[in-house]
């Protein structure tokens, strides 16, 4: 999991909100030590989220896995496999159909688990 690159990502973030760090505080100039704790600590909160199944894995379980995305504007995607395979880079917006609805308290009923990914507008 050391390449994950949320795990930097979460150690940035606590930088900046945890320790009143500035724009002007560039992360690559941080002491070393306080730099590899903050990745550290980062490493492990990631590891637990994952493995409590709030945050996926960053490598694909197994090839028949497409990535869900959420960008910054909180619209969903999804990978699509062509042939030749695109290598994740071909990717199609999903969008709500209003065709179908479901009750989510009855999937849950069954022993469905949701899990929050994000937001969209």
């Amino acid at each position: 999991m050391t390449t994950d690159p949320r795990i930097r990502q979460l150690a940035e973030s606590r930088y900046r909100n945890g320790y009143g760090a500035t724009a002007e505080d560039a992360w690559d100039t941080l002491d070393p030590v306080l730099r590899q704790r903050l990745i550290d600590e980062a490493a492990a909160w990631l590891r637990a989220a994952v493995e409590a199944g709030l945050m996926p894995t960053a490598e694909r379980p197994t090839g028949k896995h497409d990535a869900i995305l959420l960008d910054s504007y909180g619209q969903i995607w999804g990978e699509y496999q062509t042939s030749p395979p695109s290598h994740g880079d071909a990717i199609l917006r999903l969008v709500w159909a209003s065709e179908q609805c479901s009750s989510k308290q009855e999937i849950e009923a069954e022993g469905v688990e949701f899990r929050l990914i994000g937001w969209s507008e």
